[in-house]
């Protein structure tokens, strides 16, 4: 299979754009201690970035659920991300009682759980890709009805989810599933019809969506008195569109460009940089005194530090050998 070079160009946009969510939410978690200016900045580079993560599932189901599927593969994939899991829950365990002074008591518990939020990532894509044979034998005998039903009942969980804790709660797997899913369904569409005359309309819906998000968040911010972030929920509707919106632009931007190094070797180390990037979060706003730096600046320094840093870490980590399988 072909290389998609506007997958190398999605993974570094996402890479990146999680490194703005977890700065830009220690802002939006300030709320209350910042003026309300500052606090719209936040939210808008937070909302803007939610696209991140459902880009990542996308990606992983367009790949693997177009191929042949490979036993082998499969099994491989399966113990590199609990592997990934096992150590990166011991990393941040000693990460954060050495330098943060934080002890876990109830290791039992990371059996279901991450010990570091962002590592949630890995529980819910070992999952996904533990079914994907499953997924794959469905997907592959399916009528356009059922991909219809499925897309329907899909997008109908995100809008549920915003208004009823039950579906926020239980239902967030079936939702990165669905990401996983249509990351298929949009990547074959995309090869056999050129949309490239409508990306003026795509760029207004995603200006009109995420204005959308924010003012929702930001009234129910001022209402609760309190950071409100639910209308920026990955599995929300807003950020379930704009990240179809922003997977068709990349590639109608992309697909048929050269395919560029630095492009395609930050791709290579964007896992990495997604595991180790806490570490140097912590770091940073444990240096600095960050409610007395401008939000503006300090969101766009803190990515470009921390961007830096989880590159340049992930980068010798791969020449160790060993060690280059955790990243």
């Amino acid at each position: 299979m072909k290389k998609e070079y506007s997958f190398d160009v999605l993974r570094v946009i996402a890479m990146i754009m999680v490194i703005i969510i977890h700065v830009s939410n220690v802002y939006c978690r300030s709320f209350g201690f910042i003026n309300s200016n500052s606090y719209i900045i936040t939210l808008c580079f937070n909302t803007i970035s939610r696209v991140s993560v459902p880009l990542f599932f996308m990606i992983s189901g367009a790949l693997l659920l177009d191929r042949e599927f490979n036993f082998k593969k499969y099994i491989n994939r399966i113990i590199k991300y609990l592997v990934l899991i096992i150590v990166w829950d011991i990393i941040y365990l000693i990460w954060e009682y050495f330098y943060l002074g934080e002890t876990y008591d109830e290791l039992y518990l990371l059996v279901i759980s991450p010990y570091r939020a962002h590592l949630w990532f890995l529980y819910s894509i070992i999952v996904i890709y533990m079914i994907q044979p499953i997924l794959k034998f469905i997907l592959d005998r399916a009528n356009k009805v059922f991909k219809y039903i499925l897309f329907i009942l899909w997008i109908s969980i995100g809008v549920l989810s915003m208004y009823m804790p039950f579906f926020s709660t239980n239902f967030s797997l079936v939702s990165y599933i669905g990401f996983f899913i249509f990351g298929k369904y949009l990547y074959d569409y995309l090869k056999n019809n050129d949309l490239r005359k409508y990306n003026f309309i795509f760029v207004f819906m995603l200006i009109l969506f995420y204005a959308f998000s924010i003012y929702l968040n930001y009234k129910a911010s001022i209402k609760f008195n309190m950071f409100y972030n639910l209308f920026f929920a990955y599995r929300t509707p807003f950020i379930t569109f704009n990240s179809i919106i922003i997977f068709i632009l990349v590639y109608n931007l992309f697909h048929n460009k050269k395919p560029n190094k630095i492009i395609g070797m930050f791709s290579s180390l964007s896992l990495g940089v997604y595991l180790i990037h806490g570490i140097y979060l912590d770091v940073c706003f444990n240096v600095f005194n960050y409610l007395s730096i401008n939000v503006l600046l300090a969101i766009i320094s803190f990515t470009i530090i921390i961007f830096i840093l989880s590159i340049l870490s992930v980068m010798l980590i791969k020449k160790v050998k060993y060690l280059n399988y955790i990243v």
